[in-house]
């Protein structure tokens, strides 16, 4: 993908740390999704060459162009890490300057660049120097009250990136309440050339038709689509599935993926997150997710979902 081409996507798998693995974002590729990003990583890990930000970086043949995300808080250090071979192989960069979680603000770094607009425009023109691939940004509309979002959309515009992704809630919300989706009209007001994708509860055609309403180019879904990779295939009115046979086929596929780049112990407690997600809402499913947390092996989760799916396969 060059960065014109960035231009032609309408539908992205958000960044969500401890979710969107490379078996996840394969998935999601599969059922229609335009574009996927990969949890964050730390730009200082990279570059000091940290082994454990490696499980993250992996993208299976199949997937949807994917863009990395990184997240730092020195301009020259996050320059350098976007040119190491590690990440070659990606479409684009993907900086993240919304996290709201305490660890990652206290050290400066995700929704504490919404308190240092000169710096987080620093990290932008350092980027944007040192690559040509497309360059997004994704933050959140304030701290507390959706105070810097047309200050914020303006200094990425004007420092290079070539996309934004909003998080129409503020820090202080985290990931409660509902979005605004009101504030994208200030945000297209603004962002000029820029590809804009709206974020936050974007879970059906409903959401997604509302965000588009205001005019973005398209909608970034996270939480709607763990347990439902099929979303993207919903919301972009293509053909699919959606059966219990489907849903059982679908977290059997992941968890082979998750295996084979991942040691079967991590991978164990990786697939029982997603079993939640698949199982939410499905008649008398309770039972089976309590058993699939409780499994300490792959067996044990298996024959929680066997006997749970055994009339449907």
């Amino acid at each position: 993908m060059n960065r014109q081409q960035l231009k032609d996507v309408r539908t992205v798998l958000a960044p969500m740390a401890g979710y969107t693995d490379g078996a996840f974002r394969l998935l999601c590729s599969e059922y229609g999704c335009d574009l996927t990003v990969t949890e964050m990583v730390s730009s200082k890990a990279l570059v000091m060459g940290n082994t454990n930000t490696l499980r993250l970086l992996k993208v299976f043949q199949g997937s949807a162009p994917t863009f990395v995300q990184i997240f730092g808080h020195e301009p020259e250090v996050m320059a350098d890490s976007i040119q190491l071979d590690e990440l070659a192989h990606f479409d684009g960069i993907d900086v993240n300057m919304g996290c709201p979680v305490r660890k990652i603000v206290s050290n400066g770094e995700g929704s504490a660049l919404l308190e240092d607009i000169s710096l987080a425009g620093k990290i932008v023109s350092a980027l944007r120097k040192a690559t040509d691939k497309p360059l997004t940004i994704k933050y959140r509309v304030g701290v507390d009250k959706p105070d810097k979002v047309c200050d914020f959309t303006r200094m990425c515009r004007d420092n290079g990136a070539d996309g934004v992704t909003v998080h129409l809630r503020t820090r202080k919300q985290m990931y409660s309440g509902t979005a605004d989706y009101t504030l994208l009209e200030g945000v297209m007001n603004c962002a000029g050339n820029m590809s804009v994708f709206a974020n936050g509860d974007i879970v059906d055609v409903a959401s997604c038709n509302k965000a588009l309403s205001y005019g973005v180019q398209g909608v970034s879904v996270g939480r709607g689509a763990l347990g439902r990779p099929c979303v993207f295939s919903e919301i972009t009115n293509k053909p699919y599935s959606w059966e219990m046979a489907d849903i059982y086929r679908t977290i059997a596929r992941q968890w082979e993926l998750t295996t084979q780049y991942t040691p079967e112990r991590v991978a164990v407690n990786e697939i029982k997150k997603h079993v939640a997600f698949y199982l939410k809402g499905i008649r008398h499913a309770k039972n089976t997710v309590v058993k699939v947390s409780q499994a300490k092996s792959a067996s044990e989760i298996f024959a929680a979902l066997d006997e749970f799916f055994k009339e449907y396969l």
